[in-house]
Protein backbone atom coordinates (compact mmCIF):
# COMPACT_ATOMS: atom_id res chain seq x y z
CA UNK A 1 0.00 0.00 0.00
CA UNK A 2 1.40 3.38 -1.15
CA UNK A 3 0.92 5.54 1.36
CA UNK A 4 1.46 9.32 2.68
CA UNK A 5 2.17 11.19 6.44
CA UNK A 6 1.10 14.65 5.39
CA UNK A 7 0.02 17.99 8.48
CA UNK A 8 -4.23 18.84 8.07
CA UNK A 9 -4.27 21.77 5.73
CA UNK A 10 -7.65 23.29 5.23
CA UNK A 11 -8.56 22.27 1.85
CA UNK A 12 -8.50 18.85 3.29
CA UNK A 13 -10.50 19.40 6.39
CA UNK A 14 -14.03 18.32 5.15
CA UNK A 15 -12.69 15.34 4.08
CA UNK A 16 -11.11 14.41 7.28
CA UNK A 17 -13.88 15.39 9.26
CA UNK A 18 -16.23 12.86 7.28
CA UNK A 19 -13.65 10.21 7.90
CA UNK A 20 -13.40 10.92 11.61
CA UNK A 21 -16.82 10.84 11.79
CA UNK A 22 -17.31 7.62 10.64
CA UNK A 23 -14.65 6.24 12.71
CA UNK A 24 -15.54 7.20 15.78
CA UNK A 25 -19.46 6.15 15.32
CA UNK A 26 -18.32 2.96 16.65
CA UNK A 27 -16.70 1.98 20.25
CA UNK A 28 -14.32 -0.12 18.52
CA UNK A 29 -12.86 2.64 16.51
CA UNK A 30 -13.25 5.65 18.48
CA UNK A 31 -12.08 8.33 20.30
CA UNK A 32 -13.34 10.03 23.15
CA UNK A 33 -11.60 13.31 22.52
CA UNK A 34 -13.32 13.34 19.42
CA UNK A 35 -16.96 14.98 18.66
CA UNK A 36 -19.30 13.31 17.10
CA UNK A 37 -20.90 15.38 14.40
CA UNK A 38 -18.72 16.23 11.31
CA UNK A 39 -18.86 19.74 11.86
CA UNK A 40 -17.98 20.26 15.24
CA UNK A 41 -14.86 17.89 14.09
CA UNK A 42 -14.18 20.04 11.31
CA UNK A 43 -14.04 23.24 13.88
CA UNK A 44 -11.64 21.04 16.00
CA UNK A 45 -9.57 20.52 13.45
CA UNK A 46 -9.23 23.88 12.55
CA UNK A 47 -8.52 24.90 15.60
CA UNK A 48 -5.80 22.58 15.99
CA UNK A 49 -4.40 22.47 12.65
CA UNK A 50 -0.62 22.89 13.48
CA UNK A 51 -0.57 19.70 15.79
CA UNK A 52 -3.17 16.96 13.00
CA UNK A 53 -1.66 14.46 10.56
CA UNK A 54 -3.50 12.21 8.31
CA UNK A 55 -1.90 9.79 6.05
CA UNK A 56 -3.59 9.28 2.53
CA UNK A 57 -3.70 6.62 -0.11
CA UNK A 58 -4.72 7.54 -3.90
CA UNK A 59 -6.28 10.72 -2.65
CA UNK A 60 -8.39 9.17 0.38
CA UNK A 61 -8.17 9.35 3.75
CA UNK A 62 -6.75 6.28 5.78
CA UNK A 63 -6.07 7.73 8.88
CA UNK A 64 -5.42 10.60 11.42
CA UNK A 65 -3.68 11.79 14.76
CA UNK A 66 -5.52 15.02 16.44
CA UNK A 67 -3.85 16.46 18.89
CA UNK A 68 -4.50 19.63 21.41
CA UNK A 69 -1.35 20.68 23.25
CA UNK A 70 -0.94 22.31 26.48
CA UNK A 71 1.74 24.17 26.87
CA UNK A 72 2.01 25.18 31.07
CA UNK A 73 0.85 21.15 31.43
CA UNK A 74 2.98 19.79 29.17
CA UNK A 75 0.47 17.68 27.50
CA UNK A 76 -1.64 17.08 24.54
CA UNK A 77 -4.92 15.23 24.49
CA UNK A 78 -4.45 13.06 21.24
CA UNK A 79 -7.25 11.39 19.45
CA UNK A 80 -6.06 7.84 16.60
CA UNK A 81 -8.35 7.07 14.29
CA UNK A 82 -7.53 4.54 11.74
CA UNK A 83 -9.63 3.02 8.95
CA UNK A 84 -7.29 -0.14 8.45
CA UNK A 85 -6.41 -3.32 10.68
CA UNK A 86 -4.10 -5.56 11.93
CA UNK A 87 -0.70 -4.94 11.21
CA UNK A 88 -1.62 -1.66 8.74
CA UNK A 89 -3.16 -0.23 12.41
CA UNK A 90 0.38 -0.57 14.04
CA UNK A 91 2.76 0.78 10.88
CA UNK A 92 0.13 3.25 9.90
CA UNK A 93 -0.55 4.32 14.50
CA UNK A 94 3.30 4.45 14.38
CA UNK A 95 4.43 6.36 11.49
CA UNK A 96 1.44 9.43 12.58
CA UNK A 97 2.13 9.29 15.93
CA UNK A 98 6.20 9.76 15.09
CA UNK A 99 5.39 12.71 12.91
CA UNK A 100 3.04 14.30 15.68
CA UNK A 101 5.26 13.92 18.43
CA UNK A 102 8.29 15.94 16.09
CA UNK A 103 5.76 18.71 15.89
CA UNK A 104 4.59 18.32 19.66
CA UNK A 105 8.32 17.98 20.95
CA UNK A 106 10.22 16.97 23.04
CA UNK A 107 8.59 16.72 26.87
CA UNK A 108 5.19 16.76 25.48
CA UNK A 109 3.38 14.03 26.90
CA UNK A 110 0.45 12.56 25.06
CA UNK A 111 -3.29 11.88 26.61
CA UNK A 112 -5.58 8.79 25.00
CA UNK A 113 -8.84 8.37 25.98
CA UNK A 114 -10.86 5.71 24.29
CA UNK A 115 -13.14 3.31 24.05
CA UNK A 116 -12.69 0.40 26.13
CA UNK A 117 -13.98 -2.04 22.97
CA UNK A 118 -11.10 -0.12 20.71
CA UNK A 119 -8.23 -2.85 21.19
CA UNK A 120 -6.23 -1.69 18.11
CA UNK A 121 -5.36 1.20 19.95
CA UNK A 122 -4.78 -0.21 23.13
CA UNK A 123 -2.70 -2.68 21.78
CA UNK A 124 -0.94 -0.04 19.81
CA UNK A 125 -0.02 2.21 22.96
CA UNK A 126 0.91 -0.99 24.93
CA UNK A 127 3.58 -1.60 22.34
CA UNK A 128 4.53 1.79 22.47
CA UNK A 129 5.05 1.85 25.57
CA UNK A 130 2.46 4.02 26.85
CA UNK A 131 1.78 3.95 30.81
CA UNK A 132 -2.22 2.92 31.64
CA UNK A 133 -4.25 4.82 33.90
CA UNK A 134 -7.31 4.71 35.92
CA UNK A 135 -10.12 3.62 33.61
CA UNK A 136 -13.09 6.23 33.48
CA UNK A 137 -16.67 5.57 33.33
CA UNK A 138 -19.21 8.28 31.60
CA UNK A 139 -22.78 8.19 33.36
CA UNK A 140 -25.68 9.06 32.12
CA UNK A 141 -29.00 10.38 34.23
CA UNK A 142 -32.54 10.10 31.97
CA UNK A 143 -34.95 12.86 32.36
CA UNK A 144 -37.36 9.78 33.00
CA UNK A 145 -35.68 8.19 35.88
CA UNK A 146 -34.67 11.62 38.13
CA UNK A 147 -36.11 12.10 41.20
CA UNK A 148 -36.19 14.93 42.96
CA UNK A 149 -35.08 14.54 46.76
CA UNK A 150 -37.44 15.67 49.39
CA UNK A 151 -34.42 17.89 51.48
CA UNK A 152 -31.39 18.88 50.70
CA UNK A 153 -28.08 19.61 53.32
CA UNK A 154 -27.41 23.18 51.50
CA UNK A 155 -29.35 24.90 48.62
CA UNK A 156 -27.06 26.26 46.15
CA UNK A 157 -27.16 29.55 44.38
CA UNK A 158 -25.53 30.80 41.13
CA UNK A 159 -21.91 31.76 41.29
CA UNK A 160 -20.97 35.86 41.71
CA UNK A 161 -19.11 37.89 40.57
CA UNK A 162 -17.21 38.77 43.58
CA UNK A 163 -16.69 35.11 44.21
CA UNK A 164 -15.22 33.99 40.76
CA UNK A 165 -11.36 34.45 42.14
CA UNK A 166 -12.55 32.48 45.16
CA UNK A 167 -13.89 29.81 42.99
CA UNK A 168 -11.17 29.97 40.44
CA UNK A 169 -8.51 29.38 43.02
CA UNK A 170 -10.72 26.22 44.88
CA UNK A 171 -11.26 24.81 41.70
CA UNK A 172 -7.41 24.93 40.59
CA UNK A 173 -6.75 23.54 43.90
CA UNK A 174 -9.00 20.75 43.96
CA UNK A 175 -8.43 19.72 40.08
CA UNK A 176 -4.37 20.97 39.79
CA UNK A 177 -4.15 18.75 36.92
CA UNK A 178 -8.15 18.80 35.20
CA UNK A 179 -8.45 20.23 31.53
CA UNK A 180 -10.53 23.16 32.13
CA UNK A 181 -8.42 25.71 34.88
CA UNK A 182 -11.01 28.08 36.68
CA UNK A 183 -10.37 30.71 34.62
CA UNK A 184 -11.06 28.72 31.34
CA UNK A 185 -14.97 28.04 32.86
CA UNK A 186 -15.13 31.30 33.77
CA UNK A 187 -14.30 32.41 30.59
CA UNK A 188 -17.37 30.57 29.18
CA UNK A 189 -19.63 31.31 32.81
CA UNK A 190 -23.17 32.10 31.60
CA UNK A 191 -22.67 30.55 27.92
CA UNK A 192 -22.33 27.29 27.71
CA UNK A 193 -20.95 26.84 31.12
CA UNK A 194 -22.99 27.45 34.52
CA UNK A 195 -21.51 27.96 38.09
CA UNK A 196 -23.30 27.01 41.05
CA UNK A 197 -21.86 27.43 44.91
CA UNK A 198 -22.84 26.55 48.34
CA UNK A 199 -21.17 28.83 51.08
CA UNK A 200 -20.34 28.10 54.71
CA UNK A 201 -18.84 30.59 57.00
CA UNK A 202 -15.14 29.79 56.17
CA UNK A 203 -15.97 31.07 52.17
CA UNK A 204 -17.12 28.66 49.27
CA UNK A 205 -17.89 25.28 50.23
CA UNK A 206 -18.93 23.38 47.15
CA UNK A 207 -19.35 23.98 43.49
CA UNK A 208 -20.90 22.42 40.60
CA UNK A 209 -20.22 23.67 36.94
CA UNK A 210 -23.51 22.44 34.54
CA UNK A 211 -22.35 22.41 30.65
CA UNK A 212 -24.48 22.46 28.00
CA UNK A 213 -23.03 20.35 25.25
CA UNK A 214 -26.17 20.45 22.85
CA UNK A 215 -29.89 21.00 22.86
CA UNK A 216 -30.67 17.76 24.20
CA UNK A 217 -27.53 16.82 26.60
CA UNK A 218 -26.17 18.55 29.70
CA UNK A 219 -22.89 17.63 31.48
CA UNK A 220 -22.04 18.00 35.19
CA UNK A 221 -18.98 18.71 33.78
CA UNK A 222 -17.40 19.44 37.62
CA UNK A 223 -18.32 19.22 41.09
CA UNK A 224 -16.27 19.18 44.54
CA UNK A 225 -16.47 20.06 47.84
CA UNK A 226 -13.88 21.95 49.78
CA UNK A 227 -11.67 18.95 51.69
CA UNK A 228 -13.00 20.41 55.29
CA UNK A 229 -16.60 20.57 53.97
CA UNK A 230 -16.94 17.04 53.27
CA UNK A 231 -19.04 14.21 54.87
CA UNK A 232 -21.99 16.98 54.98
CA UNK A 233 -23.95 16.23 52.26
CA UNK A 234 -23.05 19.27 50.21
CA UNK A 235 -21.77 16.67 47.27
CA UNK A 236 -25.06 15.36 46.75
CA UNK A 237 -26.91 18.78 47.16
CA UNK A 238 -25.02 20.25 44.38
CA UNK A 239 -25.33 16.90 42.24
CA UNK A 240 -29.06 17.49 42.53
CA UNK A 241 -28.85 21.02 41.87
CA UNK A 242 -26.89 20.21 38.32
CA UNK A 243 -29.63 17.61 37.68
CA UNK A 244 -32.40 20.28 38.61
CA UNK A 245 -31.06 23.10 36.41
CA UNK A 246 -30.22 20.91 33.31
CA UNK A 247 -34.13 19.09 33.36
CA UNK A 248 -35.83 22.89 33.69
CA UNK A 249 -34.46 23.03 29.96
CA UNK A 250 -37.10 21.78 28.08
CA UNK A 251 -34.98 19.52 25.64
CA UNK A 252 -32.66 18.08 27.89
CA UNK A 253 -33.06 14.62 28.25
CA UNK A 254 -30.06 13.08 29.54
CA UNK A 255 -27.23 14.77 31.84
CA UNK A 256 -23.79 13.18 31.46
CA UNK A 257 -20.41 12.86 33.62
CA UNK A 258 -17.20 11.64 34.34
CA UNK A 259 -15.68 9.44 36.94
CA UNK A 260 -12.86 7.70 37.54
CA UNK A 261 -13.50 3.99 37.88
CA UNK A 262 -11.94 3.92 41.14
CA UNK A 263 -13.60 6.26 42.99
CA UNK A 264 -15.91 4.19 44.72
CA UNK A 265 -17.87 6.90 46.80
CA UNK A 266 -18.51 8.97 43.86
CA UNK A 267 -19.67 6.26 42.49
CA UNK A 268 -21.96 5.53 45.14
CA UNK A 269 -23.12 8.75 44.84
CA UNK A 270 -23.91 8.96 41.36
CA UNK A 271 -25.44 5.95 40.85
CA UNK A 272 -27.94 6.76 43.88
CA UNK A 273 -29.04 9.64 42.29
CA UNK A 274 -29.87 7.59 39.09
CA UNK A 275 -26.68 7.64 37.12
CA UNK A 276 -25.79 4.38 35.13
CA UNK A 277 -22.96 3.85 33.54
CA UNK A 278 -23.30 4.51 29.61
CA UNK A 279 -19.71 3.88 28.40
CA UNK A 280 -16.21 2.61 30.13
CA UNK A 281 -12.92 4.34 28.40
CA UNK A 282 -9.31 3.20 28.47
CA UNK A 283 -6.47 5.63 29.14
CA UNK A 284 -3.36 5.82 28.05
CA UNK A 285 -0.08 8.41 28.69
CA UNK A 286 2.78 8.11 26.27
CA UNK A 287 5.83 9.89 27.20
Amino acid sequence: MNTEIRPFAVEDLDKLALLAQRLNAFRASGSSFCCAKAEDIRRDFEESIECGFACWSEGKPLGLVNCFPDTEKQNADCSLLLDVHGTAYQELAQALMAAARRRLGSGMACTFFFPVENEECRSFLEQAGAQRQVNEYILRLERAAWKPPHAAAAEPRPLRDKERDAFASLHDEVFPDVYASGRDILADQGKTRFVSVIQDGAGLAAYGVLKLQSEEQAAAEMLAVRKDARRRGLGRAMLSHLAREAFSRPGVQRLELVVDADNQNALNLYFDTGFQVFQENNCYILR
